[in-house]
């Protein structure tokens, strides 16, 4: 089928996966880390999504949402990998029609076409393309870690409406802030007195008083060479690293470490710290306990 033909498909479900290179020093320090995202979805032409960011259901309609750039687009100023992961990209990845003269193949049973494109810095795009209906099926750049693909694809004649509907919200928990508040006022951690600029006053922002899992906002205060933002995670040793909120963020530094309590992150814009920082502040939290 030739290029004129292609049209977004009416209805359209699967898996959508993003791995964005994260920033780094450029020597080794922290260890390359990179951010990987999956989503499930469900898409109803001409703008109805349902998404499953796991296990939290978003229902937008893409009309009303014009936050979010359909296309497979990167920013072009700051870090090039920070763009907003979402399917819509390679459903909607608004490529020219010329794409579409690479070689033949084949790609999640589907016929595509192998091609080229440019991505951040003229850097090179490796596209693998469906045939029947234009959409992204996967996008690759040689030398880095980024990907982005489609898997599990299924082309239902429709989906019916009350997929598209928002589900309600699980009952309000009005304690949840109060106790991870009254927690974090009885158990403080120290302010890192080795910090390589001033800090205002350690403040809770996400946590668990059960399990002792703690994120706090390091209130960094403006200082040649330090960070100009931080968050400092506490998670038990048996939890997954934490990637959630700021760390989601490829254009944040993260270091991680362990003790014999705790794991811990810290997350950092502008630049990391340097080894003896870090050794420094290691050695504050772990005396903490």
């Amino acid at each position: 089928m030739d290029s004129a033909s292609q049209s977004t498909p009416r209805a359209l479900t699967g898996r959508y996966r993003a791995v964005r290179p994260r920033v780094g020093s450029g020597a080794g320090h922290p260890p390359a880390e990179h951010v990987e995202t999956a989503t499930g979805f469900a898409f109803r032409a001409p703008s109805l999504w349902r998404l499953d960011l796991g296990g939290r259901i978003v229902v937008r309609d893409g009309n009303r949402a014009p936050w979010v750039s359909p296309g497979l687009s990167f920013p072009g100023t700051g870090w090039p990998w920070n763009f907003d992961p979402d399917p819509a990209r390679l459903v909607m990845p608004g490529l020219p029609e010329d794409v579409m003269a690479g070689r033949r193949g084949r790609c999640e049973g589907r016929e595509a076409v192998l091609t080229e494109g440019v991505g951040p810095g003229d850097r090179q795009l490796h596209l693998v393309i469906d045939r029947e209906t234009g959409i992204v099926l996967r996008a690759s750049a040689p030398g880095t870690a980024y990907v982005e693909e489609l898997a599990d694809l299924e082309f239902p004649e429709s989906l019916p409406e009350e997929q598209f509907v928002e589900p309600e919200c699980g009952p309000d928990r009005p304690d949840r802030w109060e106790r991870i508040s009254e927690y974090y006022r009885t158990r403080p951690l120290p302010v890192p007195a080795s910090w390589p600029g001033p800090l205002g006053r350690l403040s809770p922002i996400d946590g668990d008083p059960d399990t002792g899992f703690l994120v706090l906002d390091l209130d960094t205060r403006p200082a040649s060479g330090a960070p100009g933002a931080a968050q400092l995670v506490r998670q038990p040793l048996a939890d997954q690293p934490y990637l959630s909120g700021w760390a989601l963020n490829p254009g944040h530094h993260l270091h991680r470490w362990r003790d014999t309590h705790w794991q811990w992150t810290l997350i950092l814009a502008d630049h990391p710290l340097t080894v003896e920082q870090l050794d420094r502040i290691r050695e504050e939290l772990g005396n903490a306990g």
